[in-house]
């Protein structure tokens, strides 16, 4: 009886968007592991744009996908082995905060800088500490194809696998924004 392992894709690396008049390429995988060729420009005049095409925002990054939990209701995976470092944005529409008595997934927006891009605070010693006297309404991925909305939080025994860069994408009062 002959064993078969599953081998996983070679991932190609995603590089973190700077501010540039040049479109960037997309960031999401297919589900069998190829890089998206599409190319991504500024949609609102944002100094950084959202790194997904049209159709990746529609349907998410294909090396992830959402499941059913039979506690939690849905949950985020991965397809296939992902490499350390490897970039997802979450994203949504930019508006108010709703109520607390509706469940949402939405988290606040602090849109960066429109000339360098960034949201960092340079005058923190360490330099990651986000700058949150700009703070622009929420990001609510309701009803967009953003899947990083189902991505759990660590329990009390496990790891964290995943981390925000405080890098922001969007435009301030846009209609879309996200986070890397």
């Amino acid at each position: 009886m002959t064993q078969t392992t599953k081998v996983s894709p070679e991932i190609q690396p995603q590089k973190r968007p700077k501010v540039s008049e040049q479109p960037i390429q997309c960031w999401a995988h297919s589900q069998t592991g190829k890089r998206c060729t599409a190319q991504v420009s500024s949609r609102e005049g944002e100094p950084i744009p959202i790194p997904y095409c049209e159709r990746h925002l529609n349907s998410g990054d294909g090396a992830l996908k959402v499941v059913h939990h039979p506690f939690f209701g849905k949950a985020l995976v991965a397809r296939y082995d992902l490499p350390a470092k490897y970039r997802m944005a979450y994203w949504g529409k930019r508006g108010r905060c709703s109520t607390c008595d509706v469940e949402d997934r939405a988290i606040s927006y602090y849109p960066p800088n429109k000339i360098t891009g960034s949201n960092i605070d340079p005058k923190i010693p360490g330099g990651r500490t986000l700058k949150r006297h700009n703070y622009n309404g929420v990001l609510n991925p309701g009803g967009t194809g953003d899947v990083i909305q189902y991505a759990a939080c660590p329990g009390p025994n496990e790891k964290q696998n995943m981390r925000s860069t405080f890098q922001y994408f969007g435009l301030r009062n846009g209609d879309l924004g996200g986070l890397e």
